[in-house]
């Protein structure tokens, strides 16, 4: 494969994979468990599960989108029980958002089934086939750090 191939599958691939495990993966998860939100709403709860708490802008920076979105999506898993807001101590502008013990429960409801549905897919492929997707995901996971380097 010559690299102007490979700088385009580059460019499309983990978008697209992106797009595909939010849009269909998880969207069939949610309404296989009968839960009311959409991916965003998942994968903030997601975000929090591996950081306990998050400013609303660190969301709108990690997720790419607006504070008014940010703030829409907080206010149904804030409703859901899922979530909490509270104001920094020392910059009341600040809020951050916390997991509930409710908003912990229902993300590893969902993690299991997501390992579930991933085991399912995995049985289908040889050995080969794991090592080979092992490799490139590390492949791509260093590449994509690499890109976030500021030293360039």
């Amino acid at each position: 494969m010559d690299n102007e191939m490979l700088k385009k599958l580059l460019v499309e691939v983990p978008g697209k994979l992106c797009r595909n495990m939010n849009n269909k993966f998880i969207k069939s998860i949610l309404k296989d468990l009968m839960i009311d939100f959409s991916p965003q709403h998942y994968m903030i709860l997601h975000l929090l599960e591996e950081n306990e708490k998050l400013y609303v802008t660190e969301f709108v920076d990690m997720l790419s989108i607006t504070k008014p979105q940010m703030t829409s999506l907080i206010d149904k898993l804030s409703k859901m029980g899922y979530v909490t807001r509270t104001n920094d101590i020392d910059d009341r502008r600040k809020i951050y958002i916390a997991l509930t013990n409710e908003g912990e429960r229902v993300t590893q409801k969902i993690n299991m089934v997501i390992d579930k549905k991933i085991d399912s897919r995995l049985v289908n492929l040889t050995q080969k086939e794991v090592v080979d997707l092992e490799n490139g995901l590390l492949m791509l996971q260093k590449f994509c750090f690499d890109c976030n380097d500021k030293s360039e």
